[in-house]
């Protein structure tokens, strides 16, 4: 994990992320694209989702992005709903509608693997991803973010 570049990351205002979906709709060809990533509350909004706290992994030319629900970890995120999770939230994730943009984002250099985590339980997580696999930076990010270092990852 020491030879990982771990910092917390919220995208630049430009591209915008709305224009940036679009685009990404458009190489990929989804036949439509009903939702997008978005800046919300200090973090990475996506549908009714409160939102993802993101970290940028950087493991030699790779980067992973990771999003974390703040809730999930103990953390707060100002202005966050309080209400729980909807249950089955990970599963239902249109992962591509969320991921690809962000994938894609120049300040990423344009090729990056998005990580979004779900905490199952104590040093227990549950991860879908978009591109390479990343769980060095997933664990990092988890063990900075929780205190916890020990982490299994489904």
């Amino acid at each position: 994990m020491d030879r990982i570049f771990l910092a917390p990351w919220l995208p630049p205002a430009e591209p915008d992320l709305a224009r940036l979906a679009m685009e990404t709709a458009d190489v990929m060809g989804f036949p439509s694209l009903r939702a997008w990533p978005e800046h919300r509350k200090g973090g990475i909004g996506f549908q009714d989702l409160p939102p993802f706290l993101s970290w940028l992994g950087v493991d030699g030319d790779r980067r992973h992005l990771v999003l974390v629900q703040a809730r999930e970890v103990g953390a707060l995120v100002p202005g966050a709903r309080i209400e729980p999770l909807p249950s089955g939230w990970l599963e239902a994730l249109d992962l591509r509608a969320l991921a690809g943009p962000l994938a894609r984002h120049p300040a990423l250099g344009g090729a990056a693997s998005v990580h979004v985590v779900h905490v199952a339980g104590p040093g227990r997580a549950v991860v879908r991803t978009w591109g390479e696999p990343g769980a060095e930076s997933v664990r990092g990010v988890l063990a900075r973010l929780s205190g916890v270092e020990a982490w299994a990852l489904v």
